[in-house]
């Protein structure tokens, strides 16, 4: 197993650009593409092993999705509140971390799992164009 990192910056910095930026002004999933795509060029860019494919685009997925996600709650915490309270469920103040903590896991299985699928896609590409 090789880590290359300049493909696990390329997976980590597209996966969290589209995450926040997506999850914030795109259209509902939008942000999805976000950690397909960095696995995908991550997957190209490492060698023809799918073993270095999901490490280098499947981990910095994830961990771009548990940031992005986290960062989501936090921007927006102020809305969940309002909305919680208007629906008559009054959010006591450590509920912040037990919702940022249960999304921010949701954000890194979800996003780990599409980093791969990307990166599985990328090393198949890779593997096709050099054979």
């Amino acid at each position: 197993m090789n880590l290359n990192w300049t493909a696990i910056v390329i997976a980590f910095v597209i996966s969290i650009l589209m995450g926040i930026f997506g999850g914030l002004y795109l259209p509902k999933n939008v942000n999805l593409i976000g950690p397909i795509i960095g696995g995908l060029i991550a997957g190209y860019i490492v060698d023809n092993s799918y073993t270095d494919g999901l490490v280098n685009g499947g981990i910095p997925a994830g961990i771009a999705g548990l940031i992005s996600f986290i960062v989501i709650i936090y921007l927006t915490w102020g809305e969940i509140i309002t909305l919680a309270s208007n629906l008559g469920y009054p959010l006591p103040p450590e509920s912040f971390i037990i919702i940022a903590a249960a999304t921010g896991f949701a954000g890194f299985a979800m996003y780990f799992v599409l980093g791969i699928i990307g990166a599985v896609i990328g090393v198949a590409i890779k593997n096709r164009d050099s054979s």
